[in-house]
């Protein structure tokens, strides 16, 4: 069971009803945002590849930062 489960000692069973309760929540709302932003912007489909490619660049800022840091460190 995930530390998450451990620590606000919940049983097995209420973790997981939760778990699966949020995953089918999160993925109807998901399905939903995009039927309905598909239906009201035209043309999406040219706008979501750059908004995604740009989204995995700012997360992947962090990485980055970090591996240097570390790098310097173990230089010097």
């Amino acid at each position: 069971m995930p530390a998450a489960g451990r620590t606000r000692a919940l049983g097995f069973l209420t973790f997981t009803t939760w778990q699966v309760v949020g995953g089918l929540v999160w993925t109807a709302g998901l399905v939903l945002a995009g039927y309905a932003l598909g239906a009201t912007v035209p043309g999406v489909d040219a706008y979501l590849l750059p908004v995604v490619a740009a989204v995995v660049a700012v997360s992947l800022v962090p990485l980055a930062l970090e591996v240097r840091r570390e790098r310097r460190r173990t230089r010097a």
